[in-house]
């Protein structure tokens, strides 16, 4: 990235030979202009000109070409950067516990299987899915997988957990199975400082519920 903003500007366009050819052309008859004044200088005058235009309109649509080929789109996902899956677990239980569920370590076939750690609410077991949390997009392959697997642990819901957006096919597969999301604004709002939670806290049975809690998932199964 580096060499490409250190390369010199002529030989990161396209179009700049002809600009300068468009500008040799305004000099060469400014100069004939000059030596040959009289009738003619009015036509030359006008080429001239429209040399000149010709040059400006060809640089400047080289210079925002550059500008909007160089400029870097923000990456939405940027904020996951520094935290680990098992910073996500640890926050993620700390806030499932405000709420009163009883959260679980996953068995080993569910870990095995991506699953970070289960919760009982009301008699029903919600297994969480963090194994793939950082992944840009939740497609329809993605929730299909996880309801199988939810199938094999016997979990009453499972819930996807990730940063990324699900796709047009994936909402409309969550609303006709036992698959939830926890995904997006919701799941970064557990982050308002965008700091990992202590993990002494996960030594803590139970914590107070106070203040707004983030609406569990497995409440709109």
């Amino acid at each position: 990235m580096e060499a490409n903003f250190s390369a010199p500007l002529l030989s990161r366009t396209k179009s700049w030979p002809l600009v300068c050819l468009g500008i040799s052309g305004w000099v060469t008859l400014y100069s004939v202009a000059i030596i040959s004044w009289g009738a003619s200088s009015c036509v030359i005058g006008n080429t001239q000109g429209g040399c000149f235009a010709a040059a400006m309109t060809l640089a400047g649509l080289e210079v925002r070409r550059f500008q909007k080929g160089s400029s870097t789109p923000m990456d939405p996902l940027q904020w996951v950067g520094g935290i680990t899956t098992e910073q996500l677990n640890l926050t993620l239980a700390q806030n499932l516990r405000k709420q009163e569920l009883l959260v679980e370590a996953p068995h080993p076939i569910e870990a095995d299987l991506g699953f970070g750690l289960r919760a009982v609410k009301a008699g029903r077991t919600l297994a969480f899915e963090t194994g793939r949390w950082k992944e840009p997009v939740i497609d329809l392959l993605h929730a299909k997988t996880t309801e199988e697997n939810r199938s094999k642990i016997r979990a009453d819901v499972a819930i996807i957990v990730g940063a990324g957006k699900p796709d047009e096919d994936t909402q409309a597969f969550v609303n006709t199975h036992k698959v939830k999301l926890l995904v997006g604004k919701e799941l970064r709002d557990m982050f308002p400082d965008e700091k990992p939670p202590d993990k002494n806290l996960e030594s803590k049975p139970g914590l107070a519920a106070d203040g707004s809690q983030p609406r569990t998932p497995g409440d709109e199964a």
